[in-house]
């Protein structure tokens, strides 16, 4: 997966294709990669395989709650290993716009007009809560009917739910600032994982935007932080760490040898179900 930030370099790259038959598209900031941003990228990779089209991503940054809201949300996903999990789910190339005021404001069918033409788009996934343009009003419905006239093939995808409520970011945060981990490995489907520094049996968080669960013990595993050229599965030995009340370091209750290989750079711990909070 190759990884690109604007229109120019993106333009660049479509033209640059050995083969340019077009693209399937995804759209959004896929924070997190939870269970509907995994759904939604799997329909796409399957169209995309099918029909030998590439699989383009198209992101945002900053942030666009940066903008609309004042703050950016808390992580839940470190960088490194969002673009490995993206890169996994089928991703050719996937390029962050920036999200500024004229973004914001720009009419969705003149963004989606713009977009379909620099990526040679044959279509493009969607959830029904997808919205983007001036006033959020590219809706799967109106993006459907725009498709119709264009010859865009817009493909919905239901969303995702768990315990009768769909899944969303939001939530998923709100689970972890409770100390729910389990809640929140049911709705990204993986345990929820930090990514830091290993100094002694210290583990310095790389960020202080991430989700921290609320101080305490909890079971975890601890190994390799994902990089873009790494692989999945992420897995690490089963250990206890305490989540310390600064948020912004993990200790290592019982560290073990082998995690001196990861001293002075990127270890993640991946949080399991059940806090053991004293």
């Amino acid at each position: 997966m190759k990884r690109v930030l604007g229109w120019d370099e993106l333009a660049s790259e479509m033209a640059a294709a050995e083969a340019p038959l077009g693209s399937v598209l995804t759209l959004g900031v896929f924070d997190g990669l939870h269970r509907g941003h995994v759904r939604l990228l799997a329909a796409a990779e399957r169209l995309a395989r099918a029909a030998g089209l590439q699989r383009v991503h198209i992101g945002f940054t900053p942030h666009p709650d940066l903008l609309m809201r004042g703050a950016t949300p808390l992580q839940l996903l470190d960088a490194g290993e969002l673009e490995l999990r993206m890169a996994g789910a089928g991703v050719d190339l996937w390029c962050d716009l920036p999200f500024t005021p004229e973004t914001r404001d720009t009419p969705w069918e003149d963004f989606l007009e713009r977009l379909v033409g620099v990526t040679a788009a044959k279509s493009i996934v969607l959830s029904p809560e997808s919205a983007f343009g001036q006033g959020r009003q590219g809706t799967l419905p109106n993006v459907r009917a725009w498709g119709a006239a264009h010859g865009l093939q817009v493909h919905p995808v239901a969303e995702a739910t768990a315990g009768g409520a769909p899944i969303r970011s939001t939530r998923i945060r709100e689970a972890i600032i409770g100390g729910d981990l389990t809640g929140a490995a049911r709705l990204l489907a993986r345990p929820y994982a930090l990514v830091g520094t290993l100094q002694g049996d210290q583990v310095r968080l790389q960020r202080s935007e991430a989700a921290v669960p609320p101080p305490g013990e909890y079971r975890a595993r601890v190994g390799v932080a994902g990089r873009p050229e790494g692989r999945l599965p992420l897995v690490g030995r089963l250990t206890t760490v305490r989540v310390n009340a600064d948020g912004l370091t993990i200790t290592l209750v019982r560290p073990d040898a082998a995690d001196r290989r990861f001293e002075g750079g990127p270890i993640r711990v991946a949080l399991l179900g059940g806090s053991l909070q004293a």
